[in-house]
C-alpha cells in the first residue's frame, strides 16, 4: 500500500466520519423539534419549557456541527488548506460559538423561570411538604416581610390619624385663643 492509498483511505474515513458526525448534529435539533412540538401539543401555555428544550438539543446539535467543520477542514484539505479556509472555518465556529453561547444563556434564564413557576404552583396548592429547605426559608422570609409591611402601614395610618387630631386640637385652640382676645 503506497501512501497515496493510505492517504485517500485516510481521507475517505474522515470524510465518512464527518458526515456522520453533521447528520448527528441535524437529527438532534430535529429531535429536539419533535419533543418540543410533543410538549407543545400536550400544554400549549408552556412555552418556557419548550424553548428550554429546544435551546438544549440546538446546543448540542451546534457543538456536533462545529467539530465536523473542523474535521473537515483540518483532515480533509490537509496541506491544501489556504487561508481563505481557515478564515472561513474561524467565522463559521465564532458564529456557531456565538448561537450557542446566547443560546445557552437564554436556556439559564428560562431554567430559573421554570423553578419560580414550580415555587409559584407549590404556593398556590399549600404543599409545604413538598418544599425544599431553601424554599421554605425563602417562603418565611417572604411571609416575615409581609408582615412587617403590614404593621407599618398599620403604624402609619394611626400617625396619620393622630397627626390630623393633633392638628385639628391645634387649629380648635387657636380659634378659641381669637376669640378670647
Amino acid at each position: 500500500m503506497t501512501f497515496i492509498e493510505l492517504e485517500h483511505i485516510t481521507q475517505s474515513f474522515v470524510h465518512e466520519i464527518s458526515f456522520v458526525i453533521g447528520l448527528l448534529g441535524v437529527i438532534i435539533v430535529i429531535i429536539g423539534l419533535i419533543d418540543s412540538l410533543g410538549i407543545y401539543v400536550q400544554n400549549r401555555k408552556n412555552f418556557a419549557k419548550i424553548r428550554y428544550v429546544m435551546g438544549k438539543h440546538i446546543v448540542l446539535g451546534l457543538d456536533f456541527l462545529v467539530v465536523k467543520d473542523i474535521l473537515e477542514t483540518v483532515f480533509l484539505k490537509g496541506s491544501d488548506v489556504e487561508t481563505m479556509d481557515i478564515i472561513l472555518l474561524v467565522v463559521i465556529v465564532g458564529i456557531r460559538m456565538l448561537l450557542t453561547s446566547h443560546t445557552a444563556k437564554g436556556i439559564q434564564e428560562m431554567r430559573e423561570e421554570m423553578a419560580i413557576e414550580r415555587l409559584a404552583r407549590k404556593r398556590l396548592e399549600r404543599r409545604v411538604d413538598d418544599l425544599s429547605e431553601d424554599e421554605l426559608e425563602a417562603e418565611e422570609r417572604l411571609k416575615e416581610a409581609e408582615k412587617r409591611e403590614k404593621d407599618l402601614i398599620l403604624k402609619e395610618k394611626k400617625l396619620s390619624i393622630l397627626q390630623s387630631f393633633c392638628d385639628d386640637r391645634s387649629q380648635e385652640s387657636s380659634e378659641q385663643h381669637t376669640l378670647f382676645l
